[in-house]
């Protein structure tokens, strides 16, 4: 019986292709904007091979992507032709070039089907298993071209008005636009919008179309918008359909409570990360769309409370890191080079993925080991020439060794050494570095005086900020004293500026719900995405000031548009609300034990759902009675200081008073 085949390539090269492909498409008007990074390409002359046992004859076929010939024990043979195999053993080679995309193979047979159990060789020294993915089962797919699904959608309202017409789809999207009957003798201009007011401003509205004079079809790439604004045009001119571009995930978080606002948030959120979650986890759908390294992180983490999908996480960390040599940070961002190497823990502690850890374990040493050549005899690390210290939009010391990066640095240490000790392959200097660092940190960034750490030591200015002192406690590099005193004069302390972006209130937030303030978080989420939401948004913002008016709204990097209205990081409600108030979270790698410990935040009542690794926890509360049931073994409730077992598909009910029913 023939085993089912897919599509094959050298390992990694998928995502690096298509991250390649990606990262050409950021347009801005009428010019392009490739990423301002190197970008690594796949191998374009490839070998794949497989010994088999053949218990009775079987006919093999080969497909390629490419061009090249099939070797069968020594003997040469053309794609796409039946080769008999005779029963016995059989050695197979593969050899396919493809200059202008990403060279991949498709066996029809039974025991030579293609899958991972075939290996691929760029005719370097070493043969790696084949990539593939669940995208590619059938001879007519081609992965050069990322699958997506399309989904027809229609405005809400139309608006005639004397120079143009005025499409509304009552919510940001992500669409693909048809014309078709175009009746015009000039050229149709399109204004796209995820505001109304960028769509009307023909002059400053970011992404714009042409449908050129004569034209009886058009087909548009698939583009971002809420508005579109179509001028010079008579509706009669042709017929337009909308058709969202997507892909399929199952959604298995949920949650809801007694708070409708909160309610909205969550919803919203889910709706803002699933249109950034496509071929990779994107910054925002409009304006860059690509990916970066501190973003990605966070929507990691994100992901594992909403669809736990492993292979976008995959797909993501393989196409941020590329290939070697390393030549600059990644995204030449130096914190978000530190967010990668521990990305790739976080995610072996969501999943017990050991076979990934295995294959990306090399380019992580590789990726640290860059690290650390940039660092001084102190074991610092300092921006040099071409680097970017972001942190986060915010006005911050950057003067030579900043905190935050040091901690960054710290982490990434010990999760490049921990995920070798997954391997056998651990670098005892990776931890040692960590520690000592560590020791250094607090030697010369703790400030008694402020009680709190400074942003830099080197400028004398000694500026107190939330991003490091939040990192502290995030990190671990905090001792108790140093936590409470963060905590008071940090924290709680409002002449420390405010965080303003998503971005940086993910970790913010995280840490209020570490130190027992979730009531307040719970009143930080209605008054800044609820703020979001009372403006008319439909997803979240990458920054929102609540101090600013009117278009000053949708202005960033000097452009009166350059905002994204959609952007990923602000999905950060979705962790939280899973991860501490729900309260589940992984207490060995894969889940394989779990703890639920469920807070109310202030609410009278919450209910939700969170995927735990192939099982789902489902958690109902209220002030008086805990409700938990899950298909999984390994989970423990606490609640109120005490511990009890949670066994599979038994649900657990108890009083808040104490009474087990």
């Amino acid at each position: 019986m023939q085993t089912a085949s897919q599509w094959i390539w050298y390992p990694g090269d998928f995502e690096i292709y298509h991250h390649l492909q990606l990262s050409l498409r950021r347009e801005e008007r009428e010019y392009q904007w490739p990423a301002f990074w190197r970008l690594d390409d796949c191998y374009h002359n490839v070998r794949f091979r497989k010994k088999i046992v053949c218990d009775a004859p079987e006919e093999m076929t080969v497909f390629a992507h490419g061009v090249g010939h099939v070797w069968v024990d020594g003997k040469k043979h053309p794609f796409k032709h039946p080769i008999m195999l005779a029963a016995g053993q059989h050695e197979i080679v593969v050899h396919v070039a493809r200059p202008d995309g990403l060279p991949c193979v498709y066996v029809e047979g039974a025991e030579s089907a293609s899958d991972s159990s075939w290996e691929a060789n760029e005719f370097g020294r070493e043969w790696l298993p084949a990539g593939c993915n669940g995208l590619y089962l059938n001879r007519e797919d081609d992965p050069n071209h990322f699958t997506f699904q399309y989904k027809k959608i229609v405005p809400v309202s139309i608006e005639r008005r004397a120079d143009g017409i005025v499409y509304d789809y009552g919510r940001e999207t992500f669409a693909v636009l048809e014309f078709e009957q175009v009746k015009a003798s000039s050229d149709i201009h399109l204004y796209y919008g995820e505001s109304l007011e960028e769509a009307l401003d023909t002059e400053h509205s970011i992404i714009i179309d042409t449908i050129p004079a004569g034209s009886t079809t058009y087909r548009c790439t698939a583009r971002a918008f809420r508005y579109l604004y179509i001028r010079c045009a008579e509706q009669e001119t042709f017929e337009l359909s909308a058709w969202y571009e997507y892909l399929p995930f199952n959604r298995i978080g949920s949650f809801n409570s007694s708070n409708e606002l909160l309610n909205q948030i969550w919803e919203t959120a889910e709706y803002t990360f699933h249109l950034n979650s496509r071929e990779f986890f994107l910054d925002g759908i409009k304006r860059d769309r690509w990916v970066w390294s501190g973003d990605a992180y966070q929507s990691y983490l994100i992901n594992n409370y909403l669809y736990f999908d492993a292979d976008i996480t995959k797909r993501t960390i393989i196409a941020l890191r590329g290939k070697d040599p390393i030549a600059t940070h990644t995204n030449t961002i130096v914190d978000y080079s530190f967010y990668w190497i521990m990305s790739v823990h976080a995610y072996y502690l969501g999943t017990k993925d050991l076979e990934f850890v295995s294959f990306i374990y090399p380019r992580m040493k590789s990726m640290m080991d860059y690290c650390i050549s940039r660092t001084d005899e102190d074991g610092f690390i300092r921006g040099r020439d071409g680097d970017w210290v972001f942190v986060d939009w915010a006005e911050y010391d950057r003067t030579g060794a900043v905190c935050a990066e040091q901690m960054l640095l710290a982490e990434s240490l010990k999760a490049a050494w921990a995920c070798g000790e997954l391997l056998g392959k651990g670098e005892a200097d990776y931890l040692r570095r960590s520690e000592q660092l560590k020791e250094q940190i607090n030697a010369r960034y703790w400030d008694e005086e402020h009680g709190a750490y400074i942003d830099s030591f080197e400028s004398g200015r000694r500026n107190v900020t939330r991003h490091a002192n939040i990192f502290a406690i995030l990190l671990g590099i905090a001792d108790d004293r140093q936590r409470e005193s963060i905590i008071q004069n940090v924290l709680l302390n409002d002449e420390v500026p405010q965080i303003s972006t998503p971005y940086f209130a993910f970790y913010e937030l995280e840490v209020m719900c570490q130190t027992g303030q979730l009531e307040h978080v719970t009143k930080l989420m209605e008054q800044y995405w609820g703020g979001m939401l009372a403006l008319g948004a439909t997803t979240f913002w990458e920054e929102y000031n609540p101090s600013v008016t009117g278009l000053d709204h949708y202005g960033m990097y000097g452009d009166r548009y350059g905002k994204s209205l959609c952007h990923a990081w602000g999905a950060s409600p979705i962790y939280l609300l899973g991860r501490y108030y729900l309260g589940v979270s992984p207490t060995s790698a894969g889940y394989d034990t779990f703890v639920v410990e469920p807070k109310l935040g202030g609410l009278e009542q919450i209910e939700g759902t969170v995927p735990v690794n192939g099982g789902v926890v489902a958690v109902k509360m209220t002030s008086e009675r805990l409700h938990v049931i899950t298909d999984k073994n390994g989970g423990t409730v606490r609640i109120n200081g005490k511990e009890y077992s949670l066994h599979k598909d038994m649900p657990f009910v108890l009083e808040i008073g104490g009474r087990l029913v």
